[in-house]
């Protein structure tokens, strides 16, 4: 029987796969599209959080994979790309000459031993930790505002904190749906796949700002974006916790040419009954 991590994987995120099938997979058609270690710019925009950057991470596995030395790290907390335009604009103009660029992008999310999304045992802590922390965060610090101030959407953001604010300024009014809800696997899919949105969202400005350029098309031949949901699994030393591969719920691949955007999922994982198409289980997305 599926065990109760695999089981709530199944039912909060379908079609999540390992990274390495993921790896796999994305790795193979880029590699018959033309992509080369000496061509290719690899970028991700995942969150800052340690336990995405382990050496069974998503990240790790697509530069072994493609034989690309090092990645540009666009994201911050939650995996929103704050690089803002001057990072994607030192980014881009590492291209290779005639080169390719290769971004994966997406907010990840923890999945216990025991099936409860949104926390993960982690490596030297006797107790479960929060997954995503910013994300999750935010949820709370939005639930319990009171309605009436709304003077607070106003405020001026921080240096101190300002990832963290700016999440919860552009979460604020995505999370109606949840507003009397107690925390449960559900309401904190919903915030993650609303993190996904935002994550998306800001990306796909930043990413237009250059190739709407006419010239950026004269030295990049092609860019592919993989977006979805990082969901890590435990890897501590807690009992019963046999750690292992974290998984990634894709949810977006495209081709972006000087020609126009080609939507690229269907052709890579269309065989998966449960990734026919892009699938979020969130209630209320």
């Amino acid at each position: 029987p599926a065990s109760a991590l695999e089981s709530s994987l199944r039912r909060n995120f379908p079609g999540a796969l390992s990274n390495s099938a993921i790896a796999l997979r994305v790795a193979s058609s880029l590699r018959n599209r033309g992509y080369t270690p000496t061509n290719t710019l690899f970028g991700s925009s995942l969150c800052s959080d340690e336990i995405n950057d382990t050496a069974e991470s998503l990240v790790g596995d697509f530069q072994n994979k493609l034989g690309v030395e090092g990645v540009f790290n666009l994201g911050g907390l939650g995996g929103l790309p704050f690089v803002g335009t001057s990072g994607m604009g030192a980014f881009t103009s590492h291209t290779p000459v005639d080169g390719k660029i290769f971004i994966v992008f997406g907010p990840h999310v923890g999945i216990s031993n025991d099936g409860t999304v949104g926390k993960i045992e982690r490596v030297g802590k006797e107790s479960i930790s929060t997954s995503c922390g910013a994300g999750i965060g935010a949820y709370k610090a939005i639930m319990a505002k009171d309605d009436s101030k709304e003077a607070e959407k106003e405020k001026t953001l921080g240096t101190k904190d300002f990832q963290e604010e700016y999440i919860i300024s552009q979460l604020s009014d995505r999370l109606d749906a949840l507003k009397g809800q107690e925390p449960s696997n559900e309401s904190i899919t919903y915030v993650t796949n609303k993190m996904y949105d935002l994550v998306w969202e800001m990306l796909r400005s930043e990413i237009n700002t250059f190739t709407a350029k006419p010239d950026f098309w004269d030295n990049v031949s092609e860019v592919t974006l993989l977006g979805g949901i990082v969901v890590n699994r435990g890897h501590g030393a807690m009992e019963g916790v046999s750690g292992g591969e974290d998984f990634y719920q894709p949810l977006m691949l495209k081709s972006l040419t000087k020609e126009g955007e080609n939507d690229v999922y269907g052709e890579i994982f269309g065989d998966f009954p449960a990734l026919a198409r892009p699938h979020r289980a969130a209630l209320y997305v």
